[in-house]
């Protein structure tokens, strides 16, 4: 069961307990996306921070379609 709870000075912002090792609350993972020259911070998944817990979630996105297919040669 995954617990919920609020956090300080903030009203609709929750935070979630790891599912694996229920010790520590997940935070988010963060990574570059550069796009026309311009850097910005895009959101990849949460990680668990403790160092006993392997717990990864991704958030997986959508893949464009180029509208290539790579099998004809």
């Amino acid at each position: 069961m995954v617990e919920k709870k609020q956090r300080q000075g903030r009203s609709k912002t929750l935070k979630t307990i790891c599912p694996t090792c229920q010790q520590e609350y997940l935070q988010a993972c963060m990574g570059w996306q550069t796009e026309d020259g311009n850097r910005k911070l895009k959101r990849i998944g949460q990680y668990c921070p403790n160092p006993a817990c392997d717990y990864i979630a991704k958030d997986f996105v959508e893949l464009e379609d180029t509208g290539e297919d790579e099998d004809e040669a």
